[in-house]
């Protein structure tokens, strides 16, 4: 059968979440993608999750979506990322298997009856009569495509002087985007990401390295799963770190790079930076992490996150080596620069739909997007969509106030990038609220208007009812100050001493005191057996629910303060306001707040900071 109601160009991250989600809606769905390549493969770096991303895995598993169960089936290696500060900011991350990810992905997809895989390169797409006809070896038809292409689009690898065509190593080339398909125009500027060499475990020295082993207590990404289980063998991490060598070598091979000799003309990722980026961006600093990070079990390579480069191969040796403890180090896959082409979001819709031509879907790094993560909510927001438009149905669109893929999708869509996007928890106004351990709620009523039954939608059913039921329980359930259990809660000095009855929420809200484990001494005293996700999600959300409401006030003051005059020069010098935010007003310059706002790649953030000075 050649006739779909939906094909999805692309089997990455993106185009597999595309595909099981509208899958679910009972629809014929095909997935057209290069020979060879596995399924959800990995070709940077092998994680999931991190700063922002672990809410977007979070938002992606409570809609519904594939990522959190493949990063658990895959995982070795579980970390929480920004620990040491407030629950707001912390992120799961997990280093992955890719290959197992990849097999997890392709069994998973096989058991769906109506999805298709095809493994060949798509050569055109004409959209005739209202369908999309696709020409690879064969010929297909669908009223609504999903272009997941990634980084394939003109991909042109660069490491030193030499180059070849392809979105990663080793791969056949792709076509541009108005080669496959004329009545699309891509952005003249090119986007650019890299990777590092890949080095032989054998040949690394671990006792010189720090070791980080996996951290039993993170909670595994598909909440279906038990929070503690892992599913694989899991395996350490290491910290290395680089020198003043290590940088002597780069900065005295500048003129051999292809990111500064003009060889490369594309754009990278203002936060994922190459080792060359940070020798010469950071000209006084020598010393940055490389975190030496296995690519599977099985695999006989490690990952050392954070030397990315494009330099020539013996120079990749000189400075790798200079390493404490890749002093031996084999190089067996060498570190490349790929640049790609990318489309202008601003054509697209908050469905991820193309304005001009209706049916006509994109999703991934085609977007301009990096991360898988970033990836996979795009992916399952334009997959949701093309289904329920075939259906007749209201679009699902998130708020940029209820989820991080609400605001990647409303950044995306209403400004041109200049650059790579990657998400950020600094990206929201909101993110006292937009949380990991509050997803399954926050996702429930997008989830719920889908329409889809099954075991997810019964557990975020009554997940929901019990975490209403122990919200109330906080507020009307009173402890004596004479209580035992009131006791033992009372600190050192006289600011930690609980002298008076209060509620189980004003309990939890004692600066001192640990939500989680508060809560669980309290419902073990009256006999309540709650699960651990409900007691977390219950707490935080108690712990935090004035600063909440307040953010919610600040959020609708800065709708009337866009005539406000301010100080440029100020917010600019603000220890609160990012590197990128100050670079962006110093050279826009803005004389009011209005000004401000509409400054392409300005953070929530650094406007609540601006809002705050003048509130």
């Amino acid at each position: 059968m050649n006739n779909f109601d939906i094909i999805v160009v692309g089997g990455g991250h993106a185009g597999i979440e595309a595909a099981y989600i509208a899958s679910q809606f009972k629809l014929n769905i095909a997935i057209i993608t290069i020979p060879g390549i596995g399924l959800g493969s990995a070709p940077c770096n092998p994680s999931v999750g991190g700063v922002g991303k672990g809410q977007v895995v979070r938002e992606i598993d409570a809609l519904g979506g594939l990522m959190g169960i493949l990063a658990d089936k895959a995982g070795i290696q579980y970390r929480t990322l920004n620990d040491s500060k407030g629950f707001a900011v912390q992120s799961s991350r997990v280093q992955i298997d890719k290959e197992r990810y990849s097999l997890e992905a392709e069994a998973l997809i096989a058991t769906i009856p109506n999805i298709t895989v095809l493994r060949e390169k798509v050569t055109t797409i004409e959209h005739v009569d209202g369908l999309y006809r696709i020409t690879g070896i064969n010929t297909y038809s669908a009223p609504k495509v999903i272009m997941t292409v990634g980084t394939f689009l003109n991909g042109k690898l660069h490491t030193g002087s030499e180059q070849s065509y392809g979105g990663r190593v080793g791969c056949e080339p792709s076509k541009g985007l108005t080669d496959i398909f004329s009545s699309i125009k891509t952005r003249p500027q090119r986007f650019k990401t890299g990777t590092p060499p890949r080095l032989a475990k054998t040949s690394i020295n671990y006792e010189k390295l720090e070791e980080q082993p996996s951290d039993s207590t993170v909670r595994n990404f598909h909440c279906l799963h038990l929070p503690f289980e892992r599913h694989v063998q899991q395996a350490s991490c290491y910290l290395a770190h680089t020198n003043e060598e290590t940088m002597s070598v780069i900065r005295a091979n500048k003129e051999k790079s292809p990111m500064f000799n003009g060889q490369i003309q594309g754009v990278g990722a203002r936060y994922c930076p190459s080792i060359e980026d940070k020798a010469f961006r950071y000209p006084d600093k020598n010393i940055h992490h490389v975190f030496i990070e296995p690519e599977g079990l099985e695999i006989d390579t490690m990952y050392p996150s954070g030397i990315s480069s494009s330099l020539p191969k013996e120079v990749q040796e000189q400075y790798v080596r200079s390493i404490s403890g890749l002093e031996n180090a084999e190089i067996l896959v060498y570190g490349y620069a790929v640049e790609y082409d990318v489309i202008d979001t601003t054509d697209l819709n908050l469905t991820l739909e193309h304005t001009e031509l209706s049916g006509l879907y994109f999703a991934g790094q085609v977007n301009g997007t990096s991360g898988y993560e970033e990836a996979a909510g795009q992916g399952l927001i334009a997959g949701a969509n093309a289904a329920l438009a075939i259906l007749e149905r209201n679009p699902l669109i998130l708020s940029r106030h209820e989820s991080y893929i609400g605001v990647m999708i409303e950044d995306l869509t209403s400004n041109t990038r200049d650059e790579p996007y990657r998400l950020f928890t600094a990206r929201s106004e909101n993110r006292l609220f937009i949380r990991e351990d509050n997803s399954l709620l926050r996702m429930r009523p997008y989830r719920s208007s889908l329409g889809l039954s099954l075991p997810l939608d019964q557990y975020q059913e009554n997940f929901l009812t019990q975490y209403e039921d122990l919200m109330n329980f906080c507020d009307e359930t009173m402890i004596s100050e004479k209580s035992p259990l009131m006791q033992q809660f009372s600190g050192e000095g006289e600011q930690r001493q609980l002298v008076r009855r209060m509620s189980v929420t004003e309990l939890l809200k004692q600066a001192w005191l640990n939500p989680i484990t508060t809560l669980i001494e309290v419902f073990s005293h009256f006999g309540l057996q709650v699960s651990y996700d409900l007691v977390r999600s219950v707490a935080i959300s108690k712990k935090y629910d004035g600063y909440i409401k307040r953010s919610e006030d600040q959020f609708e003051k800065l709708k009337k303060m866009d005539g406000m005059k301010i100080d440029w020069q100020q917010i600019a010098s603000s220890s609160n306001v990012s590197f990128e935010c100050k670079q962006r007003i110093a050279r826009i310059k803005p004389d009011t707040f209005g000004q401000l706002k509409l400054i392409e790649g300005i953070r929530p953030a650094t406007l609540a900071v601006v809002a705050a000075k003048a509130l």
